[in-house]
């Protein structure tokens, strides 16, 4: 080989290796989630928003970040994969807002009953410095990123094995209630026996008697069929509930700037979208599920300020003593951000 063919080989080589490397898979980013696999509707606007974030990654770095997605709770609980990305088994996690409270107490602030008028509030109100904070505390005791507040299917609402029209007939009841006190504390106002029960261990435990009744999203209840047990539903939206995405910071700060820019563009991207899908399932969920068998209640004004009354302060006492000495200033905090909020609509 002589001197200029292998001058020319060594240039071409050099070529091969950098478009090689443009394309070439160099950073796996692991995802889990306790949604389903496939955008569909109504579905889980965690889903099609985990969806537009991996396919944004992906071309956006021209392959060299590539993203892998375990839905359907495959890795664990949503405590589990949470715990599993602060260890950085998982580089990001879907989460939801009661299982995020036992970690940062301040969190609860978001579901304090009847807080947010309309899911457009919500929204503006996590997109803005109360959003902004709460993602730093929970940084800073969790060592993770909150990437995006996104809608988690609306509000929470009542589902039992006979109808509930008001507090009144709450009473006695056993119902299942997620790991948030404030919610806790909500059902026992109300005049309900609460237990919590782990979300997978739902069914059986409605189907068994050890829960007459739970709460938790629309389409959340219809995609584990528990009208099949509790066929009653009564539109209280007395929370909110959120689906943030949560990143490994220990990970994202080991990205480039490019690469770190990228996922956070993917991240706006997996909010705006998981917000809009969460929106469309929700008017269309209802006639799903009255398909299926549920029956629907709408509360009159009257009914629903009792569920308020009843409700709302013990929920602010409980989370004011379990946050701490800025407890009040955080209820206050939202609070006005989601009056200002809904002004501005």
């Amino acid at each position: 080989m002589n001197k200029i063919t292998k001058t020319v080989f060594a240039a071409a080589l050099a070529v091969t290796a950098t478009v090689g490397g443009a394309w070439a898979q160099e950073i796996t980013l692991k995802v889990g989630h306790s949604s389903e696999a496939e955008a569909m509707l109504p579905g889980a606007g965690r889903t099609a928003g985990v969806l537009a974030f991996k396919n944004h990654i992906e071309v956006a770095s021209g392959g060299r970040i590539a993203v892998e997605v375990f839905p359907n709770g495959s890795l664990g609980n949503a405590r589990t994969m949470i715990e599993s990305a602060q260890l950085g088994t998982l580089q990001a996690v879907g989460g939801y807002t009661s299982i995020m409270v036992p970690f940062v107490p301040e969190i609860a602030v978001t579901q304090i009953p009847y807080v947010f008028e309309d899911n457009l509030t919500a929204w503006k109100v996590m997109d803005g410095p109360v959003g902004d904070d709460l993602a730093a505390l929970f940084l800073e005791e969790t060592g993770l990123r909150v990437l995006g507040w996104a809608d988690g299917s609306g509000y929470r609402h009542i589902y039992s094995e006979k109808p509930i029209k008001s507090p009144a007939d709450m009473k006695g009841m056993t119902m299942r209630v997620p790991e948030n006190p404030g919610l806790l504390a909500m059902f026992r106002a109300w005049g309900a026996k609460t237990v919590t029960i782990t979300w997978a261990e739902l069914y059986t435990s409605l189907q068994s008697g050890m829960a007459e009744g739970h709460d938790t999203e629309l389409y959340s209840m219809y995609s584990k069929k528990l009208y099949e047990v509790n066929p009653y539903v009564t539109m209280s939206r007395h929370s909110f509930n959120l689906h943030p995405l949560m990143m490994n910071e220990q990970f994202f700060q080991s990205l480039s700037e490019e690469d770190q820019t990228i996922v956070l563009q993917a991240a706006d991207l997996y909010t705006r979208v998981a917000n809009a899908h969460s929106l469309l399932s929700s008017l269309v969920v209802q006639e799903a599920m009255e398909k299926e068998g549920a029956t629907f209640y709408y509360p009159t004004d009257e009914e629903i300020d009792q569920f308020r009354e009843l409700g709302q302060q013990p929920y602010i006492d409980t989370i004011v003593g379990k946050i701490g000495d800025d407890g009040q200033e955080w209820v206050d905090r939202i609070i006005s951000a989601a009056e200002e909020a809904k002004d501005e609509s």
